[in-house]
């Protein structure tokens, strides 16, 4: 029997299951490549499993599995955080590729049905139909036709061969025409960097995470003057010297329980979710504050906001050459220009305020943390600066000189940065334009 996977810490017991084939089968499965890299999942699965063999199935509920695997408060709002559900959707996957791939050898079967959370063991294999069962399928009945006196029979094999016939040239004609709209279709999207981009962001190995802008850690900031780097934002420490912050205690609780995001964020989630490229089953949007350093690990990602609204950005940050400098407070911030080029700044300002109103945003496609995938950040000094890097990425024509710099050959572009001027009424940005930009063969440590 194989030993569950190292990164396996089980929370509960499950010493009397150890000689059930069908446990045997969900460590395998656990212990698989197609489940190696999601410790969660792996867990998930062998909770459930454990729970079910057990006869503990009232166990085996969405708040359950929450608390149990995912490690949530026992009060904590499954209506409001999703995260189940998303692995849940992950695991049905998982669970299929392993017995198309490893596990096709396998007698038995563990399958999730859609809606529940309950494990289903089946047989691997269908039984194959007997001969019996084979011959006993009714053969075609030879057709009649005349005037309805004296039914006249037609000759059945020769009826037959003409049908067959007809059958087949339908369905040359119908394959031929959706091969021709297939390739009619690739010819015109071959090439295209445009469209590159976004099957790299979307490709169909990973799952993507949508990640809006956390804006209660904005408001946090801004009230506090406290900064809040990622190690903060993950373990929650932040809240552990709310005492120090003249925030009252009812204020501090709504800003930890709410889940705040912008327009701006919620409109581009709109824009994403409709690219030709996106498979709705791979498509997650994920809330900052619910995200894990695996997912950044293994899937694709869209990031929005910069680090002081999205701190997951931190992780990526210090190998980008346009980095964000904020203070935690409304509209001090700046970009700087690591390595300037000739004509421009060192330093880009934030004058939303000011008659220029001028604000800027960045735009990133980078490695993920494993090299793995991709993930596309999309940072704005202020919410106006967001939509405006929003609205770039969303207009080829802007777009298309830049990523056709970045093309590395073989339908892949090489990781980018894109510097973006626009001009801030209130949350609104009018215009944008790219006024700086760097491709990279490999992104600098």
């Amino acid at each position: 029997m194989l030993e569950p996977p190292a990164h396996y810490e089980p929370v509960w017991s499950s010493l009397c299951l150890e000689d059930d084939l069908r446990w045997q089968l969900a460590q395998r499965i656990a212990a698989s490549k197609s489940f190696a890299k999601s410790a969660l999942l792996s867990k998930f699965l062998l909770y459930v499993c454990d729970r079910a063999l057990s006869g503990r199935v009232d166990e085996i509920s969405e708040h359950q599995i929450g608390v149990h695997v995912f490690v949530r408060k026992p009060g904590y709002n499954s209506a409001e955080d999703n995260i189940v559900r998303n692995y849940a959707r992950q695991l049905r996957r998982r669970l299929e590729h392993y017995f198309e791939e490893e596990g096709r050898s396998e007698s038995l079967r563990i399958s999730i049905p859609v809606g529940k959370y309950v494990p289903v063991f089946s047989a691997n294999h269908p039984a194959e139909p007997t001969p019996m069962q084979a011959h006993a399928v009714d053969e075609p009945r030879p057709l009649s036709v005349g005037d309805g006196s004296r039914p006249v029979a037609l000759d059945a094999p020769r009826y037959r061969v003409r049908l067959y016939a007809v059958c087949v040239l339908f369905l040359l004609l119908v394959c031929g025409g959706f091969v021709w709209r297939t390739l009619r279709r690739a010819h015109s999207i071959q090439g295209d960097p445009y469209h590159q981009l976004w099957a790299q962001v979307f490709d169909k190995e990973h799952q993507t995470f949508l990640v809006p802008s956390d804006d209660g850690i904005v408001m946090f900031q801004n009230l506090t003057g406290h900064t809040v780097h990622l190690s903060e934002y993950i373990n929650r420490d932040y809240l552990s010297t709310k005492s120090s912050f003249k925030i009252d205690a009812r204020n501090m609780a709504d800003l930890d329980a709410q889940r705040y995001t912008s327009v701006a964020d919620l409109d581009a989630v709109l824009r994403y979710s409709r690219v030709d490229a996106v498979d709705p089953a791979r498509f997650v949007v994920r809330y900052a504050r619910e995200l894990h350093m695996e997912d950044l690990k293994g899937s694709n990602a869209i990031l929005m906001g910069s680090t002081f609204s999205n701190p997951w950005v931190e992780l990526f940050q210090k190998s980008l050459n346009f980095e964000f400098n904020y203070e935690p407070r409304p509209n001090a911030s700046v970009i700087i220009n690591k390595h300037p080029n000739q004509g421009e700044l060192p330093i880009y300002t934030n004058d939303a305020e000011q008659p220029s109103h001028r604000t800027y945003a960045v735009v990133a496609l980078v490695p993920n943390l494993n090299n793995t995938g991709w993930v596309l950040i999309v940072e704005g000094m202020t919410m106006a600066g967001t939509q405006a890097a929003t609205d770039v990425l969303f207009n080829r024509d802007e777009m298309l000189p830049v990523l056709e710099k970045a093309e590395a050959g073989g339908s892949t572009l090489q990781p980018f940065e894109l510097l973006i001027e626009t001009r801030s009424f209130g949350s609104n940005a009018p215009q944008a334009s790219i006024i700086a930009s760097r491709i990279y063969s490999k992104l600098p440590a």
